[in-house]
């Protein structure tokens, strides 16, 4: 089998650890390709968080190559394996234990100002596109598939994929999706006045979001790019045209992970009401 090999950049733990795998495979007679030949590869293997295996996914998308992540640090929604175990993760790759999970992406771009400018950048998340302000409240218009919505004034609003609903969307209240269901989540972020409850749409749907009023609105891009808007500007959000394929060694890693996080599986569901 060919692996390509990805660690977070500065990242101690990560790198010893590759020093101990690259070895490991080649023993076994397996190839670890170079950056320039991951398009040969049967996997790509991350060594870092959630943060290390989503920026890399989001990179190599267009090779279609499933991503497995092998957690060196923090507790992670998405990595596959904690570092301690990797031998057991490449053990389970090698023979074909492994499930694929399959998500949808996000695309997003910013509306040019006027029909001459040039044709606009877009930009790919895995877990979500949010257009936020910073510094004063920011009141934006948004739109599904043409006709309005709702307005939201306060700081922002994530558009997330059902990736992307363990992560900022559930820190703003947003719901966490299973991860076979493609969805489209619209999630307020600290909204002013009634409370605005989060939304899941199909993946089909096409949303706007304009800025009305607000100097200082930012689209977001899972959490790293940061492109400045303008009032009156709209973002436009929708289903990516690629998904991102993420390998696992048992089929329900979400309630594993989540159990792991919030301890659910030591809490009672019984409210004390006798029926």
């Amino acid at each position: 089998m060919k692996f390509g090999i990805v660690v977070k950049k500065g990242h101690r733990k990560g790198e010893e650890l590759i020093s101990k795998v690259r070895p490991y495979l080649e023993s076994k007679g397996h190839e670890v390709l170079e950056e320039k030949d991951f398009k040969r590869a049967d996997y790509i293997l991350t060594f870092g968080g959630d943060g290390t295996l989503i920026h890399t996914a989001c990179e190599y998308i267009e090779l279609g190559i499933p991503l497995v992540g092998i957690n060196t640090g923090n507790l992670g929604f998405l990595t596959a394996q904690d570092a301690d175990r990797w031998e057991d993760a490449i053990k389970n790759l090698i023979s074909g234990k492994v499930f694929l999970s399959e998500r949808i992406t996000i695309e997003a771009f910013i509306e040019p100002e006027s029909q001459r400018a040039r044709e606009p950048e877009i930009f790919r998340a895995i877990n979500e596109a949010a257009v936020k302000s910073y510094f004063r409240m920011s009141e934006l218009e948004i739109l599904i598939d043409d006709g309005r919505f709702l307005k939201v004034l306060g700081d922002g609003v994530i558009i997330a994929t059902q990736t992307g609903s363990t992560a900022y969307s559930l820190s703003a209240g947003g719901p966490i999706v299973d991860s076979g269901l493609d969805s489209l989540l619209v999630t307020p972020i600290n909204p002013i006045g009634l409370p605005i409850p989060s939304v899941v749409l199909s993946p089909q749907k096409k949303i706007s979001i304009k800025v009305i009023k607000g100097n200082d609105v930012s689209l977001i891009i899972d959490g790293q790019e940061h492109i400045k808007i303008t009032q009156d500007q709209s973002v436009k959000v929708g289903m990516g045209r690629y998904k991102v394929k993420f390998g696992y060694f048992d089929k329900d890693h979400l309630f594993r992970a989540l159990n792991a996080k919030f301890g659910l599986e030591g809490r009672s569901g019984d409210s004390g009401m006798v029926g």
